[in-house]
Parts: structure tokens; C-alpha cells; sequence
């Protein structure tokens, strides 16, 4: 199937940064266009990706294609809600988490080539109240990372990777727990109180065993994975740690699981930070999580493209 493609990058995005972006916009031009597509290519500053997004929407292409980050495909996928318009990303962050699920290769180059030939298939989109996610929410002590990470970035100049090392070793040895209500949309109802470091909410469950990137096996189980940390203290934080790392996220024992369609999360709290799609965010609760099971039009490779390559 032909598609008129409007690709939109970011140009700060971590891959892209430390590349040529002429050679990169004009590799990616020639990868769609080669396969019969109609393209338009733009790059722009982060804080101009929301206007270049819209304005790109505005033409009505078949598809959108997001080069950047997790955060920068979960912007897309908000401003794109329920119109006719497939999304694709290029994988130019740190995590590039939906990119790897989708069994994208790492370059945006390659990327673009193996969307070039793919298809668009229908994918699960979650959401936490009206604002939806591809990979997951999560809170405790990751969004207090994520906050520590970006502080570290700007008064220390560190890169990404080392600010979030840093953030993570601090994190051991300060207090994180919530006490929450979670309510599960089970056939019980049932609601349990929980106090926990970390309270992860992703769509779809994550894959045993893949190592400390956590890697989904299906785009389109139809479910919601809740990952329910019970350390305590900085050991057991440190044990929770190696465990993720594993990716040990049902079968450790520090970690307890659940799968559903829909939770609540209740806490006297007046606001709870989270990270949505590893993006720094804050919201009144409680929280209602549900499941949109293919909602969204994904352009996904071929397969045998390349995952995660």
C-alpha cells in the first residue's frame, strides 16, 4: 500500500544529535520514496514538535512518522486521538522502547527502509485518564529518578545515561513509598491497600528474562501488566534492582503481578508524580487506567527486520 508519509524528527533526540541531520533527513527521504511513497521530511527543535506535528496532521496524511524518543511518540499519539492516521516511529532516543517492541532496527535509517516495506496493523493503546501511552506509567521511585535525571542534566551537564546511573544510586537511600488503594477491574473488584517503591502499569506484559530493557512480546495481548514492588530499605531496593535487571518482573519475589483491563489507584495524596512513556508528569488521583485494545493504526516492519537490532 502506498502512503502519502509526513515524517517529522526531533532534532535534539539523542541518536540524532551526534549525527549528520542532513545525511540522516536525506536518507530517510530516499529509504520512503524508493518504495513508492510519498514523503515530507521536517526537523526541528524539541519545543516545536507539538506546532510541527499539528501542522503536519493538518495536511491528512496516511500516516505520521515521529523520529525521537518514547516522549516524543507519546506526543504523537496524543495529538493524533482517534483520527485516520497511522503512526511510525524512528528510533532516535535512549530507550527507544516501542521502537524495539515494534522489531524496528536501532538506526532510523534502516528504521525508515523496513517501515518502507512493512504494514500498518492494529496495536493496544492504553491510557491513564485522557491521556494515553504505548509502553507504560509507572511511580514511586522511577519518576523521582527521572526527575533527579533532568536536574543532573542541567546543572551538571551530564549526558542521559550517566544522569540516570547517578539518579538510580541515589534513589537506594531515600524514601519512595506510596500508600495506595489499587482497585482491579477483576471479576472480585477487589481492592487492595498497598504500600510499595514502585508501581508500574504497562500495556501489555513485559517478556521474562530479556535483560534490564523491558521488552514486550506482543503489541496487541489485549491487557493491562500491573507490577507491584514490596522492597523496603535500600538492600531490598538494590535486590529489586538486580531483579529488573534480569528482567525478573513476575518471578521475583520482591515484585507481584497482575493482569487486567482497567485499575484504580486511590491515595490521600493531593498529587502523584509519575512517568508516562518515561516522560515526567504529575496528576491528581485518583487514577483510572484502562485499556483502548487496538485502537491505534501501527506501521510496523516486516518480519525479520531487525528487532532491537
Amino acid at each position: 500500500m502506498l502512503m502519502r508519509i509526513a515524517v517529522v524528527l526531533n532534532e535534539k533526540a539523542g541518536t540524532l544529535a551526534d549525527s549528520d541531520l542532513g545525511a540522516v533527513s536525506t536518507g530517510i527521504r530516499t529509504a520512503f520514496a524508493h518504495a513508492g511513497h510519498t514523503v515530507t521530511v521536517s526537523a526541528v527543535k524539541p519545543d516545536a514538535m507539538v506546532h510541527a506535528i499539528r501542522r503536519a496532521l493538518v495536511a491528512r496524511p496516511d500516516a505520521l512518522v515521529v523520529g525521537g524518543g518514547d516522549g516524543s511518540l507519546n506526543t504523537a499519539l496524543n495529538l493524533i486521538g482517534d483520527a485516520p492516521v497511522a503512526l511510525g516511529v524512528l528510533p532516535l532516543g535512549t530507550m527507544n522502547l516501542t521502537a524495539r517492541d515494534a522489531g524496528l532496527p536501532l538506526d532510523p535509517v534502516d528504521a525508515a527502509k523496513a517501515m518502507a516495506r512493512g504494514s500498518i496493523e492494529w496495536i493496544d493503546v492504553a491510557a491513564m485518564g485522557e491521556r494515553r501511552f504505548l509502553h507504560a506509567v509507572a511511580l514511586g521511585f522511577y519518576p523521582w529518578m527521572v526527575l533527579d535525571r533532568e536536574r543532573a542534566r542541567r546543572r551538571r551537564g551530564l549526558a542521559k545515561w550517566p544522569a540516570m546511573l547517578r539518579a538510580g544510586f541515589r534513589a537506594l537511600f531515600r524514601r519512595h513509598e506510596l500508600e495506595v488503594d489499587v482497585v482491579l477491574d477483576t471479576d472480585t473488584g477487589e481492592v487492595v491497600r498497598i504500600r510499595t517503591p514502585l508501581l508500574l502499569v504497562a500495556n501489555n506484559r513485559f517478556v521474562e528474562g530479556e535483560g534490564p530493557v523491558p521488552s514486550r512480546a506482543s503489541l496487541a495481548d489485549g491487557e493491562l501488566a500491573v507490577y507491584v514492588a514490596v522492597a523496603e530499605g535500600p538492600f531490598a531496593l538494590l535486590r529489586l534492582a538486580a531483579a529488573v535487571a534480569a528482567g525478573r518482573w513476575e518471578s521475583a519475589p520482591d515484585i507481584r503481578f497482575a493482569a487486567c483491563r482497567a485499575l484504580r489507584v486511590r491515595s490521600h495524596r493531593r498529587r502523584l508524580r509519575v512517568a508516562i512513556d518515561g516522560e515526567l508528569d504529575y496528576v491528581v488521583p485518583p487514577i483510572e487506567f484502562r485499556l483502548l485494545g487496538g485502537r491505534l493504526a501501527f506501521i510496523l516492519p516486516p518480519p525479520g527486520a531487525g528487532r532491537g537490532s
